[in-house]
């Protein structure tokens, strides 16, 4: 169970239950097995940090430092969450506040979890934030390479802007940028 510091901004125990009436009307054909049952998204807490960083590892080549962290955490504003199984860190998102737009910073799910949606649940969970924020749009970066990411946010609604050229020091990848536009026209996930 989570410390009494991670608790808080439950978001989505009421969305499993949800998913498992959909999935029984479906025949469990429309669904991530996985999304039967709770997925719960909260704020991001120092308690999360070792997880998050193990996950951040095993996800990116040049992974953020724990620091890089510590220092989101400790900012009481901080747009930092993780998703939970079973009270198990399998997935975190951030996002930075520039001026009228979200720069959705850091997507990562643990390998076995993914392609179960719950990249996607956090996203849609970044961009209501933004929302709620009242920014009216969002971007992100992706290496050329990494097609699969790609795909989620073009079926997020993400639209390809630009070609950063030599955007990842460890080797020299691109990163093209997409960006979301009329965020606050966009009806929130529910």
């Amino acid at each position: 169970m989570p410390s009494a510091e991670c608790e808080g901004l439950l978001v989505m125990s009421a969305m499993g239950s949800f998913l498992r009436r959909v999935r029984a009307a479906l025949g469990h054909r429309g669904l991530p097995q996985l999304l039967a049952g709770d997925v719960r998204l909260r704020r991001m807490g120092y308690c999360d940090l070792r997880a998050v960083v193990a996950i951040e590892n095993a996800s990116f080549r040049g992974p953020w430092r724990p620091s890089s962290y510590a220092r989101a955490v400790a900012d009481a504003h901080h747009n930092f969450f993780v998703a939970e199984v079973n009270s198990e860190i399998v997935g975190y998102a951030g996002m930075w506040v520039e001026g009228h737009q979200a720069h959705i910073a850091k997507v990562a799910v643990r390998e076995e979890h993914r392609r179960r949606g719950i990249g996607a649940l956090l996203l849609r969970h970044l961009l209501d934030h933004a929302r709620r924020l009242g920014l009216s749009q969002a971007y992100l970066e992706v290496r050329r390479g990494n097609l699969e990411a790609q795909n989620l946010y073009r079926r997020l609604g993400f639209r390809f802007e630009r070609v950063q050229p030599n955007a990842y020091p460890d080797d020299g990848e691109d990163a093209l940028i997409f960006v979301l536009r009329g965020l606050l026209d966009i009806k929130p996930a529910s």
